[in-house]
């Protein structure tokens, strides 16, 4: 009787698992990941941005201090380039445009920048871009304030440290400077935004001629 009692028990108990199991199968939901692209347009679908809000254009406006990055970078760079062609500027610092002293002259800011490689990451990493950028520019105004006062010492060498301070800067803002441009702008105008960077090189062009 005792075994005819536990096997109805242990039936019913199998029966009741087996309930169980199905009412789990039941309550199953399909599901589905999104992945790249396909997230992106599923979010373009649902909020389709508005490129004339004030929120786009208040970070349009905060765009152009990234844009400024590039334009610092291509003033020194065109800027320099037609100094040599200039002939007081030749015998000021007792250059000519070819020899050693030419070349050391032009290249300082190319040697500043290589030796401000080790302290990009640190500084538009660890510390923002935003900090970056200020670090950058700070190190610039410091190496054009000792290439302005070579006026009063007509020192080359002080001048060639201007130069220096002034690549160290210009390497560090033209890597801080993208990267804060494409990281503040609304995925559906990344692409337009980030090119007006580039744009803003050929900007500082027009500055020098005016100039």
């Amino acid at each position: 009787m005792a075994d005819i009692t536990e096997k109805h028990v242990d039936s019913h108990v199998a029966e009741h698992d087996d309930n169980d199991r199905s009412l789990d199968k039941n309550n199953v939901v399909a599901t589905k990941v999104l992945i790249g692209d396909e997230t992106f347009n599923q979010a373009m679908l649902k909020e389709p941005p508005n490129p004339r809000n004030l929120i786009a254009i208040q970070l349009y406006l905060i765009s152009m201090v990234g844009f400024c990055c590039s334009t610092s970078n291509g003033f020194d760079s065109s800027l320099f380039g037609n100094l040599l062609s200039q002939d007081k500027f030749k015998e000021f610092f007792s250059v000519s445009n070819v020899g050693i002293g030419a070349g050391i002259v032009s290249s300082m800011t190319q040697i500043g920048g290589v030796a401000a490689l080790p302290f990009i990451g640190p500084a538009i990493d660890t510390f923002g871009r935003k900090v970056g950028m200020f670090i950058g520019a700070t190190i610039i105004i410091m190496g054009v304030i000792i290439q302005g006062t070579v006026i009063n010492t007509n020192n080359t060498g002080q001048f060639m440290g201007g130069r220096f301070f002034m690549g160290m800067g210009v390497s560090i803002i033209a890597s801080a400077g993208p990267c804060y441009v494409v990281e503040i702008s609304h995925p559906a105008y990344r692409g337009i935004v980030t090119g007006f960077y580039n744009v803003f090189w050929y900007v500082s062009i027009n500055v020098i001629i005016f100039i």
